[in-house]
């Protein structure tokens, strides 16, 4: 066994992907999947040639061969090899199909743990940094749940929603975001009063639903107007420098620079390297202004509405939004029920009027009509049952909802 539970094996950079095998060799019958690069299965067990990683399959249609192997069950044609317990295309890493057998290392609940093998040239072992103090915790207005309630609360909720073929980009957007923070968010938007839907809806405008990139880092998107006020008026020579913005619509023709004789590039170009270059480059004049001139994490709240969402400095909500999404949606919902108008325009429906409170008013129809649609679409999302799991072996619980559990699809039929 992996005698570090924070080891995990990937693909070397520059790789592409390894295949993941159900043995130890290199055959046509034992390849079961790929690894692409930048992928991970938590370790197993490393060794000089092959390293051996975990993987689960759906008891529903694969079965344990007593106590050593894992195996199709009669009439199934294939099941997915997943990297975690959890039915996502991001887990998804290989088939088992008839013929193929995966060594056990055991039962967990409605899924079967076993080992696949990676080629160790190709590999490396890996260990992630334990984890370090706790991110500050913000003051929260009375009704809105306590951090306390909030860090002990799934993020996965106890009624996921199914992606069957064909839905539109709302509808899958929607159900990603509900199945990955539907847990935190339906108590949250019961406690000030609005529908799930809504609270899916307003974050899948504010960030596409995701509070980290895929490097790691928050999302963030750094306002050149916003560091001038904060901080170029007073230095505007500094500032002239290294950032430009168009001074009749404050919002647009951001530039930033990373030195007087270097070219200009866009800091808004859908890609985060480039917010973040200039955050950093701002950061080198004022750090503090810097963060508070950047739209932070799921919410996208600026930060220099700290003190709104209950943090003392910003420093403390750059800290805590970087450190754990859940503190992302709280922020969300601090920062509504910190206007009332805000929760009062949800209730209603009025997203045009909600929409000029949270975002301001120069595209509020815009934003308004896009809430409304990713709210429809969720609105039309079938309702599945989640798997529950046991915290015995260090694995994520997830909520039960009390009915039949979710359960994995063959290739037999649709695949999720």
């Amino acid at each position: 066994m992996a005698s570090n539970p924070n080891a995990y094996v990937t693909p070397k950079a520059g790789s592409g992907g390894v295949n993941l095998r159900s043995q130890p060799f290199i055959d046509p019958t034992t390849r079961i999947g790929f690894l692409p690069e930048g992928a991970r299965l938590a370790l197993e067990e490393a060794g000089a040639d092959w390293h051996a990683g975990r993987v689960y399959v759906s008891t529903q249609f694969a079965q344990a061969i007593g106590d050593s192997f894992v195996t199709l069950r009669p009439g199934a044609i294939s099941v997915n090899v997943r990297s975690a317990p959890v039915l996502s295309d991001t887990t998804d890493v290989g088939d088992l199909v008839a013929g193929q057998r995966l060594e056990l290392i055991q039962r967990v609940g409605d899924w079967l743990l076993a080992r696949a093998y990676v080629s160790a040239q190709f590999t490396d072992v890996m260990v992630d940094t334990p984890p370090g103090p706790k991110p500050p915790t913000p003051t929260t207005p009375p009704g809105l749940l306590t951090p306390d309630q909030v860090r002990a609360l799934p993020l996965t909720p106890a009624q996921p929603r199914t992606v069957p073929p064909g839905l539109n980009q709302n509808q899958i957007r929607a159900a990603r975001i509900w199945n990955q923070y539907g847990g935190l968010l339906e108590p949250l938007a019961a406690s000030i009063g609005i529908e799930p839907a809504v609270a899916v809806a307003v974050v899948a405008v504010e960030s596409g639903g995701r509070g980290f990139g895929a490097d790691g880092r928050m999302i963030i998107r750094f306002e050149n107007h916003v560091f001038w006020s904060l901080w170029g008026r007073n230095n505007a020579t500094a500032f002239n420098a290294l950032f430009t913005f168009n001074s009749d619509v404050t919002w647009q023709g951001h530039k930033f620079r990373v030195n007087p004789n270097a070219p200009w590039q866009d800091v808004h170009t859908g890609n985060q390297s480039s917010e973040w270059d200039a955050f950093n480059v701002a950061a080198t004049l004022n750090a503090n202004a810097a963060k508070r001139s950047i739209s932070m994490g799921l919410p996208q709240i600026m930060g220099f509405n700290h003190q709104r969402i209950g943090y003392d400095t910003v420093e403390a909500m750059f800290d805590a939004f970087s450190a754990d999404e859940r503190w992302q949606v709280l922020g969300m919902f601090a920062f509504i029920v910190s206007n009332p108008a805000l929760p009062a325009a949800l209730r209603q429906g009025d997203f045009v009027a909600f929409a000029r409170g949270y975002n301001g008013p120069a595209q509020a129809n815009f934003y308004a009509n896009l809430i409304a649609a990713v709210r429809d679409a969720f609105l039309t999302l079938p309702v599945s049952k989640s798997l529950a799991l046991p915290m015995s072996l260090g694995l994520p619980a997830m909520a039960q909802s009390g009915g039949t559990p979710r359960r994995e699809k063959s290739r037999s039929g649709k695949r999720k």
